[in-house]
C-alpha cells in the first residue's frame, strides 16, 4: 500500500476519533443522571452567560442548581426536575441542540485555558487514531488476503 494512501487512513482516523471525543464532550454529561451536575448538563444557564448550567458559577446559576439539588433530595426524579424547569421557565430552560453547536457549551471555565488537558487530550487522540489505522489497515489486508485465496 503506497504511503500516501496510509497516511490518508491514518488521518481520517484521527479525524473519526476527534468527532467522537467532539460529541461526547457536548452532549454526554461528566456526571451521572440523578446528580446535580448530572442534570444542569441539560439546561441552559439562566443567565447569557456561554456556558451550560452545568459549569457555571454566576449567581443565577448557582441558584438553579441549589433547586435541583433540593429537588433531588425531595425525591424527585431528573425527568421529574428537568419537566419542572422546563413548566416554569419554558423553552428558555432547555438546552437545545443548535445551542449546543452554537457555542452554549462552554466548559472551560474562568480559571484560563487548560494546557495540560489540552496536550493530554492530543496524545489521546493520536493514540487512539493510530489504533482505529491500525484496524483499518488489518482490515484491509484481510480483505486482500480473503480476495487472492478465492480467487
Amino acid at each position: 500500500m503506497p504511503a500516501s494512501k496510509k497516511i490518508k487512513i491514518y488521518l481520517l482516523s484521527i479525524a473519526l476519533v476527534a468527532i467522537f471525543f467532539g460529541f461526547k464532550y457536548i452532549f454526554w454529561p461528566q456526571a451521572g443522571g440523578n446528580t446535580v451536575l448530572g442534570i444542569s448538563h441539560n439546561l441552559a444557564c439562566p443567565c447569557e452567560c456561554p456556558m451550560v448550567l452545568e459549569d457555571c458559577h454566576m449567581s443565577c446559576g448557582l441558584e438553579w442548581k441549589d433547586m435541583i439539588g433540593q429537588k433531588l433530595q425531595g425525591g424527585l426524579t431528573k425527568e421529574e426536575i428537568v419537566e419542572y424547569f422546563y413548566k416554569r421557565y419554558g423553552d428558555e430552560a432547555m438546552l437545545t441542540i443548535p445551542q449546543r453547536l452554537g457555542g452554549k457549551w462552554y466548559q472551560f471555565t474562568r480559571g484560563g485555558f487548560p494546557l495540560k488537558e489540552a496536550l493530554i487530550f492530543t496524545a489521546i487522540l493520536f493514540v487512539w487514531g493510530g489504533v482505529v489505522y491500525l484496524v483499518i489497515i488489518a482490515l484491509l489486508n484481510k480483505t486482500r488476503f480473503l480476495n487472492k485465496k478465492g480467487a
